[in-house]
């Protein structure tokens, strides 16, 4: 007798709709060079990776409504276009210069893609911090009854340029979502006032990125994340300089790049501003550094509602970690990393910085070979593509359950 070959589950058709303003990793690049502004890198990296990372096992539809301003932007509109990469679909939506218009387009041109779908099985998934992207995706989840999960990865407020009208539009329109998936539990708390089914995670490695590349600095410490002089890129460069090195470099990079910032690193020698540069960048001068900094300084609103960029993918890197307390990662990586208190002032904060560097700097061979392995190894066990594949896709399948 034949066995009887035991039907798919249903769980493996489950196709995921993930609204966002994220790119395919190469034409963001392309892109962001279209701009006199510079873009925050980190909201591209974690939508991307989660992207890529949900594609491992499932069929993923990005409707993706790129950034645009007609200010900022150089480009006069952006085109519509469709573009495969694997088992994800990148649907760009074409974005006009007018306002009216380009948001009746938008509805037009999302409708027209997901009528093209068959969405039986579909679960979307959507960013928390554009409104546009948020009330194109609740309308449409709503319009094709689709459980429609939130990404938290930052307060609204957090964004800079941003107001209170802004703020209570993205709760209000985030605050009936069927389930969230927030970087931090006070991020799920924040949006999540009905208390629905949530998961929480602090990153997502990028595991396509080689470790090899060539070095062309020399010894240096890197730091990448935003320039704005509160986020501690002010007093890393002053406890640089305090060093006084002349064998060493300080290389930073990041957004919200500010002219202050940019006059203190021209006045330092051997700081050097690249600007913002591309991910895979990003990543190959942490594994080349002799430290990776994390120098945003303590507060109880940052640590309970902000990852800092790259902190993650610093523990992953060929290079030891210095970092402000975090208490999330402290608890995780607590042996991995030097970890500096930022005290209440400024030059507390500065002095502890010089003396974090100085630790790192005197570590010896062993020491610091060991400090990296341990650091690669508990973060690869938290944050990569893998593990963050399968915790998510078990936690969406209970919503298709819930469907039935």
């Amino acid at each position: 007798m034949y066995a009887c070959l035991a039907a798919p589950n249903r769980d493996d058709y489950m196709k995921i709709i993930y609204f966002t303003t994220a790119c395919k990793k190469e034409d963001y690049v392309s892109f962001s060079k279209m701009w006199d502004s510079s873009l925050n890198a980190s909201i591209q990296n974690l939508h991307n990776r989660f992207i890529r990372a949900l594609a491992m096992t499932h069929e993923v539809e990005v409707i993706s409504m790129r950034p645009f301003s007609r200010k900022y932007c150089k480009l006069k509109k952006l085109d519509a276009e469709t573009k495969q990469e694997g088992k994800i679909t990148w649907h760009y939506l074409g974005i006009r210069r007018h306002k009216v218009s380009r948001y009746l387009s938008i509805t037009r041109q999302s409708n027209k893609i997901l009528s093209k779908i068959n969405l039986k099985d579909c679960i979307a998934i959507t960013d928390t911090l554009n409104p546009n992207v948020l009330k194109n995706s609740t309308r449409f989840a709503k319009k094709f009854n689709l459980p429609i999960i939130g990404v938290c990865n930052n307060t609204p407020s957090g964004i800079h340029d941003t107001g209170k009208s802004y703020t209570k539009l993205l709760l209000d329109t985030a605050g009936n979502l069927t389930g969230y998936i927030a970087l931090t539990s006070s991020l799920n708390t924040l949006y999540n006032k009905y208390d629905r089914p949530n998961l929480v995670f602090e990153g997502i490695l990028d595991d396509t990125v080689s470790k090899a590349k060539e070095n062309k600095y020399g010894d240096y410490i890197f730091y990448n994340g935003s320039l704005d002089p509160r986020d501690g890129v002010d007093e890393l460069m002053l406890a640089f300089k305090r060093l006084d090195n002349p064998n060493l470099k300080l290389l930073i990079s990041g957004y919200y790049s500010d002219e202050e910032v940019q006059k203190t690193a021209e006045s330092i020698k051997n700081v050097i501003n690249l600007g913002n540069i591309p991910s895979d960048e990003v990543i190959a001068l942490a594994n080349n550094s002799r430290l990776n900094v994390n120098p945003l300084p303590f507060s109880e609103d940052s640590d309970r509602y902000f990852v800092p960029p790259n902190l993650v993918d610093y523990f992953n890197s060929n290079s030891v970690v210095l970092s402000v307390r975090n208490r999330r990662f402290k608890k995780y990586f607590e042996n991995d990393a030097i970890w500096v208190e930022s005290d209440e002032t400024i030059k507390e904060l500065e002095n502890n910085l010089l003396e974090g560097i100085k630790a790192g700097l005197s570590l010896s061979k062993e020491n610091r070979a060991e400090m990296i392995k341990k650091a690669n190894a508990d973060a690869n066990k938290l944050y990569s593509m893998s593990v963050i594949n399968k915790r998510t896709i078990l936690f969406l399948k209970q919503f298709l359950k819930q469907k039935e």
